[in-house]
């Protein structure tokens, strides 16, 4: 504990009012979402007492786009009586004001704090799901040592993130964060604990049973390497991915909840439920969450969101929805073109290119970025790209 402190001590110093807030927010992503809510809530109504929101907006490159998309959304929401989908319009705003304000505030070195402390707290997260995963064997009547994952989302893990989906895109983004981190670690003691962390995170992913969550490593752990030129990482990675891959093969019952063609057929029937949804309302939606919003009149799978990243922003927000948001995520993308072409960081770029790449991935069969800590800490990674461009607003 007194090395927590000394910890806690040292990264603070120094840090400005603004700096603090952002890192108790981006802390709070790793509490139970109504705390991350709650912090929101919090930086947002000190900004509007200090009068700085009006300044923030102006600041940030295209931030009018995505405050339009964000009322249209929910005006849309509440003119369908998708009372559920207003609700999360206004969450979505809030989330939006935030990452505004983030993109004003970030610098190199509270952006690697924040990612440090993403890593620490992610082991308290684990420890919560080891316990979570204790009682539910208990509940079961069998062991906690033999591993065992139900089909039940309600008897898999999820730790302080709702459900097990949730959890397990978190933990996509903490294992490439201390990828990331570890590139550049000088000593053997912080290169053990981001191992230790990497292999405490995959450990209890295996317990959240969310399949889909291990292919975008495939991809991601060795491009990240490899666009550092850590070869040596590299080849550790592939070999790593390969012999993973042929245990499986090998020994196929590892890989747990092997229901595919039964879950594909539920699958497939959101997403023909989605795209009649998309076909009725093509322009607009019917805000977020429309899915939920509609299933019934369609005859769909009961569920929330179309479970694909390229169906549901269609579904929910529709093609001019998409095209504003996409011009405020564009202006964000060009900072992290730059940052690449002119190879001011390859690191970051690096780290942003693989987050994307997760969610794009993963994005085939879920929609698991769209939640209220995975979305958040992908953005406020996607917008640490303002680092290196707030002096030029």
């Amino acid at each position: 504990m007194n090395k927590i402190n000394l910890f806690i001590h040292e990264k603070l110093e120094g840090l400005s009012i603004d700096e603090r807030i952002v890192l108790g927010v981006s802390c709070s992503i790793f509490l139970p979402f109504y705390c991350t809510i709650l912090a929101v809530l919090a930086s947002l109504v000190y900004l509007v007492k200090k009068g700085k929101m009006k300044e923030i907006i102006q600041k940030v490159p295209r931030s009018h786009y995505a405050i339009i998309f964000c009322i249209l959304t929910t005006c849309v929401a509440l003119l369908y009586k998708n009372w559920l989908g207003a609700a999360c319009g206004i969450g979505i705003t809030s989330l939006i004001l935030f990452v505004l304000y983030f993109r004003t505030v970030i610098n190199k070195n509270l952006f690697e704090i924040i990612l440090t402390c993403c890593c620490m707290l992610s082991l308290v997260c684990v420890i919560f799901a080891l316990v979570e995963y204790n009682i539910i064997t208990n509940q079961l009547g069998y062991s906690f040592w033999h591993f065992y994952v139900e089909d039940s989302p309600k008897y898999r893990i999820h730790s302080c993130f709702f459900n097990a989906n949730y959890y397990a895109m978190m933990i996509e983004f903490v294992v490439l964060i201390c990828m990331y981190k570890i590139m550049s670690v000088r000593n053997i003691k912080t290169f053990c604990f981001y191992g230790f962390t990497i292999l405490a995170n995959l450990f209890v992913l295996y317990l959240t049973g969310c399949r889909t969550a291990w292919v975008p490593f495939i991809l991601t752990v060795p491009l990240m390497f490899f666009m550092n030129r850590c070869y040596k990482y590299f080849a550790f990675s592939i070999a790593s991915l390969g012999g993973t891959l042929l245990a499986l093969l090998l020994k196929p019952e590892l890989f747990q909840r092997m229901t595919l063609v039964q879950d594909f057929l539920k699958r497939s029937n959101i997403w023909i439920t989605a795209v009649k949804g998309i076909k009725d309302h093509p322009l607009l939606g019917e805000g977020p969450l429309t899915y939920n919003h509609i299933y019934k009149l369609y005859g769909g799978h009961a569920t929330q969101h179309a479970h694909s990243v390229y169906l549901d922003p269609f579904l929910s927000h529709g093609i001019i929805g998409v095209c504003i948001f996409g011009v405020y995520i564009g202006s964000n993308l060009k900072e992290v073109y730059k940052i690449a072409v002119n190879k001011i960081d390859i690191k970051l770029c690096s780290l942003i290119i693989c987050f994307i790449l997760s969610v794009m991935i993963h994005g085939l069969l879920d929609y698991t970025v769209y939640w209220i800590q995975t979305g958040l800490l992908f953005l406020l990674v996607l917008s640490s790209s303002s680092m290196y461009f707030n002096k030029d607003y």
